[in-house]
């Protein structure tokens, strides 16, 4: 059976960089944020991670061959509205539960065939063993949960500080997947945001998922163990670790679909932690973020 690693938590945690760097180890194959491949990808034509547009990439036409055939701009927009009309983090019930109308239902499981069919796909085009989906996203999550019979599911789920992901959302970013600058939100609705999210992220440990948490400050102070973590996790121990003794790690080019600009860094990157939120951050947004999220800040710092 097919493992996936679904990465969740709330944008701006450091996942594409954790999706990538786990992406190169043997065996392994990095996607990217996964859900996002309709729209970003089939319909709006942005950059694959090897750098080429999405139509002209061999790979994801391979792929898109091998799941549903010749598809037309039609059809594609009709699976893209299908994702809309399902995958919101406040449906997660929905998702998880199979609370609904009939026909909210029927969505559900025509949108979890479309989600089976393209994994598939994409890890018998790679032949991959381990997919790395970093989509984040909560719906997608327990849309994924569906798939269980078909998919070895394992829910990593990734936190940051709250305070860096809200400095992170406010910076000025370009995004040269779409050659358009990313968005950029306020400190309050991160704030709300960040906490709600995480807390339904959690669920999956209660709702009886393969479940594990990682913060993204152990994750960028030592790299080499955080990965070893992650190969337990997986059941895969005996992967190579990709990240060296320095620190350091040679990314080569893959086939995310969408995600953080640095998902088209290539060669070699020293990991570190990101610490400018703390010198650039002025005080009253830190405390002001710092309070809104103190709740939350329990339940996600631990296993």
């Amino acid at each position: 059976m097919l493992k996936v690693l679904f990465i969740g938590g709330y944008g701006r945690s450091g996942s594409t960089l954790l999706d990538r760097v786990l992406g190169q180890v043997p065996g392994f194959l990095s996607v990217g944020e996964l859900r996002h491949v309709f729209q970003e990808g089939f319909l709006e034509n942005r950059r694959c991670g090897c750098g080429t547009c999405f139509h002209e990439c061999s790979f994801w036409n391979a792929v898109t061959r091998r799941a549903f055939g010749p598809l037309d701009r039609g059809e594609v927009a009709e699976i893209a509205t299908l994702k809309q009309r399902v995958d919101h983090w406040w449906l997660a019930p929905l998702l998880g539960w199979r609370i609904g109308s009939p026909r909210a239902r029927r969505d559900v499981d025509a949108y979890r065939d479309v989600l089976r069919r393209l994994y598939a796909a994409i890890a018998a085009e790679s032949g991959a063993r381990v997919l790395i989906d970093s989509s984040k996203d909560v719906s997608h999550g327990y849309a994924l949960r569906g798939l269980e019979r078909e998919l070895d599911l394992h829910v990593l789920h990734l936190v940051r500080d709250p305070r860096a992901v809200a400095f992170s959302w406010q910076r000025r970013k370009f995004n040269p997947g779409s050659d358009e600058p990313m968005n950029r939100y306020s400190l309050l609705r991160t704030s709300a945001e960040w906490t709600a999210i995480n807390a339904m992220t959690r669920f999956h440990r209660r709702s009886g998922a393969r479940y594990a948490s990682l913060r993204y400050g152990d994750f960028a102070a030592d790299p080499e163990a955080a990965v070893d973590r992650v190969l337990d996790f997986l059941g895969e121990p005996d992967r190579p670790n990709p990240v060296e003794a320095d620190r350091t790690i040679h990314l080569t080019a893959d086939h995310t679909a969408a995600g953080n600009p640095n998902r088209f860094h290539r060669g070699e990157i020293e990991i570190r932690p990101d610490e400018e939120w703390r010198r650039s951050m002025s005080p009253a947004s830190r405390l002001l973020v710092g309070a809104i999220t103190l709740p939350g800040r329990a339940y996600t710092t631990r296993n």
